[in-house]
């Protein structure tokens, strides 16, 4: 037990010494902390005994500080003052090393969580909490979110931006689909193929009626067609053999590098929009969040300067890739 709780049994009874101090009134000190007015006289009373001395004169029309009071509010208050500031900067340093971030299902699992362990070296001291989003555009400040995505041209009043990579779609499959149905699909072929679909609740994406329609290629019914409620299930559902996929670009890279996945024919897509990283105008990012924010787009960065080709949005067509079966 410390010291000084043999003149003050509660330290409840400086806040309300303080309080009555500063405002000069038990009633505005009542007000204050939200108790009765009685219940502040009995604490200031209990506070008087402990210290063994008067604290406040007492009249009719007003409150008065006693020269112990004045001498004990001054330390009272200059404490009270050096503990806020330090819990305040701890409280800072605190949430500058921890960072809450919200993506889809298919980046974390696909993109962000094979990276990851680079960001652990790199960082070993902040603190990372994140979260699968179903949505584009929810309020990141409402969720406390510091850091997520967001498909689109850049074009917000709510979030701050970074560019993170062009949104580029092409057709996938595993290389013993393809080499099951002749070792080579044709653009025009692919209706007739098992197409895996998928139908987010809550976010509009190209699918395969779009892609076909913009090369030109009309949409058939297929028996064999399947839907899955996300991206990530029907990309992994191409990685088993099971059908032909929708493939993002940065998504199906590390599948096609080595082998789980190949492009279906060399078409692509590009949208013109592009995926930025996001957060809310009405919170700074903490150095934590930029050093994140940082290295999302160096490795995003690098994964384009070493595959230039498969990045390029000014060519509708996929380069030549040594594929391993």
């Amino acid at each position: 037990m410390h010291k000084l709780r043999e003149f003050v049994p509660s330290a409840n009874f400086l806040f309300t010494f303080e309080a009555a101090a500063r405002r000069g009134s038990f009633t505005a000190a009542a007000s204050e902390l939200n108790v009765s007015q009685p219940a502040v006289s009995k604490a200031i009373r209990q506070l008087e005994d402990g210290l063994g001395f008067k604290l406040f004169r007492r009249n009719h029309y007003h409150l008065e500080l006693t020269a112990e009071g004045k001498r004990l509010f001054q330390e009272v208050e200059k404490s009270f003052d050096h503990l806020h500031d330090i819990v305040s900067s701890m409280r800072r340093t605190s949430c500058e090393h921890r960072v809450k971030a919200s993506f889809s299902a298919s980046f974390l699992q696909l993109w962000l969580l094979p990276r990851l362990s680079d960001f652990y070296d790199l960082h070993p001291n902040i603190t990372l909490s994140l979260e699968e989003s179903a949505y584009d555009d929810f309020d990141l400040f409402a969720n406390e979110i510091d850091v997520s995505a967001r498909l689109g041209n850049g074009d917000w009043t709510d979030v701050q931006s970074w560019k993170l990579v062009p949104e580029l779609i092409f057709p996938v499959a595993h290389p013993g689909y393809i080499a099951a149905n002749g070792g080579e699909i044709g653009l025009d072929q692919i209706p007739d193929h098992r197409l895996l679909h998928f139908a987010e609740k809550n976010r509009l994406r190209y699918g395969w009626k779009d892609w076909l329609f913009t090369h030109g290629v009309s949409m058939t019914t297929s028996n064999h067609s399947v839907t899955f409620s996300d991206a990530l299930s029907s990309l992994g559902a191409a990685a088993l053999g099971h059908g032909i996929a929708l493939g993002w670009t940065h998504l199906v890279l590390d599948y096609v590098l080595r082998g789980a996945l190949q492009p279906v024919g060399n078409a692509k897509f590009s949208s013109g929009n592009d995926i930025f990283l996001v957060a809310s105008r009405k919170r700074p990012l903490s150095a934590g969040g930029k050093a994140f924010v940082d290295w999302l787009l160096k490795r995003m960065g690098e994964d384009m300067a070493r595959h230039p080709s498969l990045f390029d949005t000014s060519t509708k067509e996929l380069p030549s890739l040594p594929m391993r079966s």
